[in-house]
């Protein structure tokens, strides 16, 4: 686990009032809120904010959408990983009926 403060140096144009606003709002969620106790996890939703605001220019009132955005596609990634998972355990009959179903669909 990071401290609050191991996430404020690694994260450029990162300060405690700015990183615990975010907490606050929830746009990160430590593992332990009494500790503060960041992960990896954390440190790079941090750095990917002050990205979205600093470095790309987005307002403050932008980052809640674009959270959610980048949040669903990970959600969608991960669903996406486990249907690929569970094809690799389907017989190779059934997985190039299917491949054929998705390339038919593709050409519509």
């Amino acid at each position: 686990m990071l401290t609050e403060q191991d996430v404020i140096a690694r994260v450029e144009h990162l300060t405690v009032t700015r990183l615990r606003v975010w907490v606050r709002q929830g746009f990160i969620k430590p593992a332990s809120e009494a500790a503060q106790g960041y992960s990896e996890a954390d440190l790079a939703r941090a750095a990917l904010i002050c990205n979205l605001e600093d470095e790309l220019g987005f307002a403050e009132e932008d980052v809640p959408v674009l959270l959610n955005l980048i949040d669903q596609i990970h959600g969608l990634r991960s669903e996406l990983r486990g249907l690929l998972e569970a094809l690799d355990d389907l017989p190779a009959d059934v997985r190039t009926t299917v491949k054929m179903r998705i390339e038919q669909r593709r050409r519509r």
